[in-house]
């Protein structure tokens, strides 16, 4: 009995150099800050495993493996924290006092009173707080919804130390009525607040009513016209 000579396959006894483009893949799925390099190192990555395992000559397989799982790792992260972004900062500029304004139709008094950065001496009372709120009520009906008054110009621009002051719309059922909204963006110790610190709401008929009314004080100092 004759045994074949065993052989080496040719692609095995050569030396297999590393894929730069499996190393580019897991250089870009490493950088987090941007969205846009992680989204690369998923590309290529998945052109380098397709190289790799076509040309036996590469190796890199598995590090542009493991370069796409960081990629979409990174990328998920990415996608959670804009959301969160979303919901703790863009949502309560877009909205105003719209979160305020529903536990307050809800007759939640304290609620109502937690979405402002103000303490009782600074006119945040639960007296105060029922007695606007009751006036609202009064006035306008049941209060439906808030946006930003995408018609107007803000009074200033959004900033994280003077926070934003802005135009918005309110509905209610008898109709819709204009606001200005304060919104303080960090509090006094750097900290993330996004809560109001003021709520104007703007009525040529009856005469204008604010939580606190000291914003009735500081309207009048500083007239402003809105939008009818």
């Amino acid at each position: 009995m004759t045994f074949a000579t065993l052989s080496t396959p040719e692609e095995f006894s050569q030396p297999r150099t590393v894929s730069r483009l499996a190393i580019t893949s897991l250089i870009l799925s490493l950088i987090f800050c941007c969205p846009v390099t992680t989204i690369a190192g998923i590309v290529t990555g998945a052109i380098a495993v397709v190289f790799t395992t076509k040309d036996r000559s590469l190796s890199g397989r598995w590090i542009a493996i493991l370069a796409i799982a960081i990629s979409l790792a990174g990328t998920a992260l990415q996608i959670g924290a804009s959301f969160q972004g979303y919901n703790l900062v863009i949502m309560p500029i877009l909205t105003g006092p719209q979160a305020a304004l529903k536990d307050g139709e809800s007759g939640d008094i304290s609620e109502f009173q937690s979405h402002f950065a103000l303490t009782a001496a600074q006119g945040n009372t639960a007296e105060d707080a029922k007695s606007f709120l009751d006036d609202v009520k009064e006035r306008y009906g049941t209060f439906t919804g808030a946006s930003l008054d995408q018609g107007s110009a803000p009074n200033k621009l959004p900033s994280a130390k003077q926070g934003f002051v802005g135009d918005y719309q309110l509905d209610f059922a008898n109709g819709r009525v204009r606001a200005t909204c304060d919104v303080e963006i960090v509090d006094a110790g750097g900290n993330l607040s996004m809560k109001l610190k003021s709520l104007l709401i703007h009525d040529a008929k009856e005469g204008d009513i604010a939580f606190p009314t000291s914003a009735l004080e500081d309207s009048a100092k500083n007239p402003s016209t809105p939008k009818q």
